[in-house]
């Protein structure tokens, strides 16, 4: 059965329904034809950060991917506006929380806002 969309890899419109239920490319030559369904299959919703002594990357949500939300991201414009590394270095999830929100499993961020979680 074809699936609406485009293959991640770059394929085209060649994706399809495979036996139970995953979705994969059809083009004999894709890189990886599981592309789709490792994107889908990823259960994280949020921000992961990775902090090193030099700088740092940022793993974004796909919701960021909707409507050009990624290009005006605002964990990635206060990170880069900070005067330093908001943790040590290592892998976080972060969350947004009010200013006055308190929750007893994330500590607050030298980065106003933002709750750091580190993640293996």
């Amino acid at each position: 059965m074809r699936v609406q969309g485009y293959c991640p890899m770059g394929c085209g419109q060649t994706l399809f329904l495979s036996r139970g239920g995953y979705v994969a490319c059809s083009w004999f030559e894709c890189p990886r034809p599981d592309a789709a369904t490792s994107i889908l299959d990823n259960s994280e919703t949020e921000h992961v950060v990775t902090i090193r002594d030099d700088g740092f990357t940022v793993e974004h949500p796909l919701r960021e991917r909707l409507d050009g939300a990624l290009h005006e991201c605002r964990l990635h414009q206060d990170l880069r506006a900070s005067d330093g590394p908001p943790e040590k270095p290592g892998r976080y999830r972060v969350t947004r929380h009010e200013p006055d929100e308190v929750s007893e499993s994330y500590r607050p961020s030298p980065v106003s806002g933002w709750d750091f979680e580190a993640v293996s």
